[in-house]
């Protein structure tokens, strides 16, 4: 399968709510809209990876899920498990998904900590 990343399947933006941070991991909450998806809220937790000893958080793994509010009404959830790499407040986030309505996507995340806000790309599996 060809993933032609200049042209996703949806795109969709969302504002951070809050952020958390315990240790090595990172909690952001979001919210937004996407195309296809409607209104959608996430959860997402990042753990950070050490390189060497430096202790710079340049990446790790993600976790988290979603809830989306259809347009026509309905409600659908995704898990989510990928990874992360990080520049200063700019974190570049991708993971695949499998949403309860069977739609199975490849989700790529640009997120500006200090603006609060994330654009979202999405390209269908299916």
């Amino acid at each position: 399968m060809n993933i032609n990343s200049s042209n996703p399947d949806g795109k969709g933006t969302f504002k951070i709510t809050a952020i958390g941070q315990k240790e090595d991991t990172m909690t952001v909450f979001m919210e937004g809209k996407v195309e296809g998806y409607g209104f959608v809220t996430l959860t997402h937790k990042y753990k950070h990876i050490d390189h060497g000893s430096c202790g710079e958080r340049l990446g790790g793994t993600v976790i988290g899920s979603a809830e989306a509010i259809l347009e026509e009404g309905g409600v659908v959830s995704t898990p989510h498990l990928g990874t992360f790499t990080r520049d200063g407040s700019k974190m570049k986030v991708s993971f695949t998904d499998y949403v309860t309505n069977g739609d199975h996507n490849f989700v790529h995340f640009e997120i500006d900590l200090i603006e609060k806000q994330s654009d979202v790309s999405f390209w269908s599996l299916k």
